[in-house]
């Protein structure tokens, strides 16, 4: 039952992690928001999402004439025999995989992705199972790139961002160059609300067709049903079937889906867009949350929104010694396939010292000294450089937790994780441990111990 409650939303997105939505109804803005220190205009990190966008890459292409959906994917990608499989099954996450095709990916000693996509064993006849497999979508990209001389992304820009008026957009790309497709794309929270609203017209915009009425509907229709037949999926809007790169709903509603909660979710019955960004786990809760309180909802003033900053709680011992090193700091783990700003850090080096408005913390690692301002009960924006150069917005805030304990929370604004950093103090040394707030593969990284 929806409950026409915006402010019923808010509450609801306090407590799931949701950074900021947008929500359309009839075309028109009947809210926004952004929680402090993330912005509404701060281009967000995708992953999944981005799958969507490289499905209507693909539907123009077959517009232009350069491929079909029934073409063989070994006629464009050619070195395997992949047992008949189409480019309707890279669409539709039936290719004949068991698994996700990453890893082999990864693994070519070359770093031809493209190679190890099609050395992933097929094991099942395509077009009979659906197995969700990102590398699918990187095979579409290969295809759209091959196809047109150009990535995904430079195909995007005149035919869609463009006409649409999107904001800065990147997107990964592999060693080669090629864009990544299913991962890996930025924009802003209001592209992806006007995106949805593109679908939710049939990919009409003001007095142009940009995408065929027919790809649309096809490519958010249930192309594949996507019920795990063991039972152990229990989140319900993922079993409502699967089209091209969108998943089903319920409420016949449709979506583009990115991990931690990155949303659209479009309802051509109430004529209603949501777009979403998080950095949650439960990403069910927020699906939940938007259907409760946003469907059919009112227009409403929202009330400032933010993340909770860390307050001064506690004054640090007078005899805790400024600065901390590591003479042979642990190399973390690696996670795969992402970039250096959500790599662990190999910490070097930490110091907090009294600044004007608070604390001036700094941390050294494998990229650099960084110094981050703690001012209590404030986020601060700022910038970290990575060592592949790469200028990444964030945010920080820390304080005392008590007279040897010191908090540190850097606050990644084009991405949902948030790292805290709790270091402990004592008369030889501190130790130091960094937890992310979301993540893949882990979050808890190695405790550091530095001495003084």
């Amino acid at each position: 039952m929806v409950t026409a409650s915006i402010e019923g939303f808010l509450g609801a997105a306090e407590r799931l992690g949701v950074h900021s939505f947008v929500l359309l109804r009839g075309g028109r803005t009947v809210a926004e928001g952004a929680w402090h220190p993330y912005e509404i205009d701060q281009p967000q990190t995708l992953y999944s999402l981005s799958k969507s966008f490289t499905s209507t890459a693909v539907g123009l292409a077959v517009t232009d004439g350069l491929l079909s959906v029934d073409d063989l994917v070994e006629d464009h990608l050619p070195g395997e025999d992949l047992r008949g499989m189409r480019v309707r099954h890279l669409l539709t996450m039936t290719t004949g995989h068991d698994s996700e095709s990453g890893d082999s990916m990864a693994a070519d000693p070359d770093d031809d992705w493209v190679r190890g996509f099609l050395r992933h064993p097929v094991v099942h006849e395509p077009g009979t199972q659906f197995v969700y497999n990102s590398g699918a979508t990187y095979a579409l990209s290969a295809i759209v790139q091959r196809r047109t001389g150009e990535t995904v992304l430079d195909y995007l820009r005149p035919r869609l961002f463009e006409p649409l008026g999107f904001g800065p957009a990147t997107w990964e790309t592999c060693p080669r160059g090629i864009v990544t497709g299913g991962w890996g794309l930025t924009l802003r929270t209001r592209d992806l609300a006007a995106f949805g609203q593109l679908c939710l017209q049939r990919g009409r915009w003001q007095d142009r067709q940009l995408v065929p009425a027919e790809w649309i509907d096809a490519a958010t229709a249930e192309q594949v049903p996507n019920v795990d037949p063991t039972g152990s999926q229990e989140s319900l809007d993922w079993q409502q079937g699967y089209g091209f790169q969108f998943w089903r709903c319920r409420h016949d509603a449709y979506r583009g889906d990115g991990a931690f909660g990155q949303f659209i979710v479009v309802s051509p019955r109430l004529d209603t867009v949501v777009a979403v960004t998080s950095g949650t786990t439960d990403m069910q809760a927020v699906l939940d949350a938007v259907f409760a309180h946003l469907m059919e909802a009112p227009a409403a003033d929202l009330p400032p929104l933010a993340l909770p900053a860390l307050t001064g709680t506690a004054e640090p011992r007078a005899d805790i010694p400024g600065r901390f090193h590591t003479a042979d700091p642990p190399a973390p783990p690696r996670r795969h396939h992402r970039p250096e700003i959500d790599q662990p850090s190999r910490i070097v080096g930490f110091a907090v010292v009294r600044a004007a408005n608070g604390w001036l913390a700094e941390l050294h690692d494998e990229h650099g000294v960084h110094r981050f301002a703690c001012e209590p009960g404030r986020w601060t924006s700022s910038t970290m450089t990575t060592s592949d150069g790469v200028v990444n917005p964030i945010a920080t805030t820390g304080a005392w937790r008590g007279p040897t304990t010191f908090e540190l929370r850097v606050c990644h604004t084009g991405d949902p994780a948030t790292r805290s950093y709790t270091v402990e103090f004592d008369d030889t040394g501190a130790t130091i441990a960094p937890v992310d707030s979301v993540g893949f593969e882990f979050t808890e990284h190695p405790v550091v111990r530095a001495r003084s």
